[in-house]
């Protein structure tokens, strides 16, 4: 059977991610896994002109992920009788969503695309570029919609 992985962020993108889920599960018979990645802060900080590091407080605000669980398991309802799955992980969102396709075999990874310009990513790159950079698996995105 084939597999879709399809991280969620819960942002604006969500919804039309869910749709093409819905809409490509049916078309290939396949299941869809929801995955949500929780990122923790940086353990460390660059401090100084000589990029010296100080080693930051454990994060203790992380989502409570029994709580994110719940919400992905409401959103794997909405896709109707496609057979579903959804998981909550913490680490860094590229290399779990790797991770993840690999040690599922998914056939197809559906990423939502945010629409930041040029500049954001050059700054702070995105979870997008990055699976599109190093996934053996077929990615599909997904574009925002802007009204």
């Amino acid at each position: 059977m084939n597999t879709l992985l399809v991280p969620i962020d819960f942002s604006e993108a969500t919804d039309a991610v869910l749709e093409e889920a819905r809409k490509l599960s049916k078309s290939l018979d396949a299941r869809v896994v929801l995955l949500h990645v929780i990122e923790p802060v940086a353990s460390y900080i660059p401090v100084g002109a000589s990029m010296d590091v100080l080693a930051a407080p454990i994060q203790e605000n992380l989502p409570n992920q029994e709580t994110i669980q719940k919400r992905l398991d409401q959103l794997a309802t909405r896709l109707g009788t496609t057979p579903t799955a959804s998981h909550a992980v913490i680490g860094t969102a590229v290399s779990e969503i790797l991770d993840f396709a690999e040690s599922e075999d998914v056939t197809y990874i559906l990423l939502g695309s945010h629409g930041h310009g040029a500049l954001y990513h050059l700054f702070s790159g995105s979870v997008v570029t990055g699976v599109l950079k190093k996934s053996k698996r077929p990615v599909v995105v997904i574009p925002s919609v802007t009204k």
